[in-house]
């Protein structure tokens, strides 16, 4: 009676994590990107600390920084971004007193960004920290392997862009 009831609960436990069927997981490069994005994104925040932006919105206010009088479209262009992410984010810059905008003289429709004393300020502080992060990432990837890491990304990038899909 025991050993029946033993293997009933057995029955109800979950598999051992070790032994877990990926079946064709394995093969979903993109799976093992958003993880890798993740962690990388993870190490990016602890190392930048509490006053830390989001790498899009460093990544944006960097642009702008060594850019003055940058259009929106250029950043969007140059962040790979889209169009309402970038209006967000320069939106919130905009309200938190990093950036000012301007409209074009040519083209009121175009908006130039310039960052003020305290974006330059943010952005060289986060910039002198990201050191650590990139450090830990080019470690991680091998000096000798980054060069080809980086153009196999923008391979695939070009390439998922290009694919033609029914």
């Amino acid at each position: 009676m025991a050993r029946s009831f033993a293997k009933e609960q057995e029955a109800d436990c979950p598999p051992p994590f070790e032994t877990l069927d990926h079946g064709i997981l394995h093969e979903f490069v993109g799976m093992y990107l958003r993880v890798a994005y993740e962690v990388a994104y993870e190490d990016f925040t602890k190392r930048l600390g509490a006053e830390a932006l989001r790498p899009g919105y460093f990544t944006i206010l960097t642009l702008i920084v060594l850019n003055p009088r940058i259009s929106q479209t250029q950043i969007g262009m140059a962040s790979e971004r889209d169009k309402s992410s970038i209006t967000i984010a320069l939106r919130w810059m905009e309200d938190n007193g990093l950036i000012t905008r301007h409209p074009s003289a040519q083209d009121r429709r175009t908006h130039m960004c310039v960052a003020t004393p305290a974006g330059i300020e943010m952005q060289a502080r986060m910039q002198a920290k990201s050191l650590a992060h990139l450090t830990a990432l080019g470690n991680a990837i091998g000096p000798e392997r980054r060069a080809d890491f980086i153009q196999t990304l923008k391979d695939l990038i070009h390439e998922m862009r290009q694919a033609d899909i029914p």
